[in-house]
């Protein structure tokens, strides 16, 4: 699978998103480090976009969903 940013930008943290809570959380005991992959339930911040964004965003997912 492809990563969805393509950025010379430094990405500060990397998820693995699944869509699932199942096993989804990175073990606490696990060394982290910039190369660390977190997964769904690590994903504990709120993401603000402005209005634009969000409007394609929210196409891409719903296109996206359309495909299942």
């Amino acid at each position: 699978m492809g990563n969805l940013f393509n950025t010379e930008l430094p990405i500060h943290r990397t998820f693995d998103l699944k869509g699932s809570t199942v096993n989804r959380l990175t073990p606490p005991e696990k060394p982290t480090s910039a190369t660390t992959t977190y997964k769904d339930l690590d994903l504990d911040f709120v993401m603000t976009l402005p209005d634009e964004w969000c409007k394609k965003f929210k196409d891409q997912v719903s296109l996206a969903f359309r495909l299942f």
